[in-house]
């Protein structure tokens, strides 16, 4: 169980009206790295979070850890897309550059991971640099916990409902399995469809659409894989996909790889202990 923690609130201007960030480790750090979570995620849900501030200030390298809550947090992610989120990413960039931070790095966890990859393509608010934790497919995870014809129907309806001007709508729980409930017919396509606006870390991509989704980056991306992840379909070889990463993308770190026995958010003391001293050797690198 949780004991008490203490964190600083920073609300910040952004198109949502929820939009505030909560910040572990150095008040006076000149240097930030901002955490995204996953789909139903928000501010002190993931486990590592606080373990990896502390170590980071243990660590003397000048960097705090800034949760962020914006309009995708929690069950706003069925109502939301990787467009918005990036629009409140952004106006906390713009708010922390505001505030002097030297430098800042975007670290995304699971479909936080999508954000990074679609916030590199951001030149107006640029970021130094990118950690993506337990980058999983949406897509292949749906495939574990859902029947494969139901998958089907669901994608098939919400584009019909797109191409009808009814994106906005939203899917009935029976219409989704009851996973990712409540969500919008675009979200649900846009993660459970391939080739869907979410869809960057499937394992069945062809190498030019790895390339592409990968080459976004114009500074160091690190992607750390959960070895044990559960949101993961046996077939797929981590190892392999990762080391593809690698390969085609210039800017993906060598420190890119496999947390050893952590499952999807990283609870094991000792994946803790490794991812933390992956991040720190990363953050010296950049």
């Amino acid at each position: 169980m949780d004991t008490p923690f203490v964190c600083i609130a920073h609300p910040f201007e952004s198109a949502g009206n929820i939009s505030h960030a909560y910040e572990y480790g150095p008040v006076k750090a000149r240097k930030a790295i901002i955490f995204v979570g996953g789909l139903g995620d928000g501010p002190h849900t993931v486990p590592f979070v606080r373990p990896l501030a502390t170590h980071l200030e243990e660590s003397g390298l000048d960097y705090s850890v800034f949760e962020i809550r914006i309009r995708s947090s929690f069950t706003g992610f069925g109502y939301s897309s990787l467009k918005k989120d990036v629009e409140d990413i952004a106006a906390f960039v713009r708010y922390l550059r505001g505030i002097d931070k030297q430098k800042i790095v975007l670290m995304g966890h699971s479909t936080g991971s999508q954000d990074c990859v679609e916030y590199a393509a951001n030149e107006d608010d640029p970021v130094d640099g990118f950690i993506l934790q337990g980058p999983v497919s949406d897509r292949e995870a749906a495939a574990i916990h859902v029947d494969a014809e139901k998958l089907r129907e669901s994608v098939e309806l919400a584009a019909s409902m797109i191409a009808e001007g009814r994106g906005d709508e939203m899917l009935r729980p029976e219409q989704v399995a009851h996973t990712f409930e409540p969500i919008t017919a675009y979200r649900w396509h846009s993660l459970i469809s391939k080739g869907g606006d979410d869809d960057f870390f499937s394992s069945d991509l062809d190498e030019e659409t790895v390339s592409r989704i990968w080459n976004r980056f114009q500074k160091p991306a690190m992607a750390l894989y959960s070895a044990e992840d559960e949101h993961v379909p046996a077939h797929v070889d981590k190892q392999a996909l990762v080391d593809l990463w690698k390969k085609l993308g210039k800017n993906v770190h060598p420190l890119s790889g496999l947390i050893p026995g952590a499952g999807h958010t990283v609870k094991q003391p000792d994946g803790q202990a490794w991812l933390n001293d992956h991040v720190v050797q990363f953050l010296k690198d950049i």
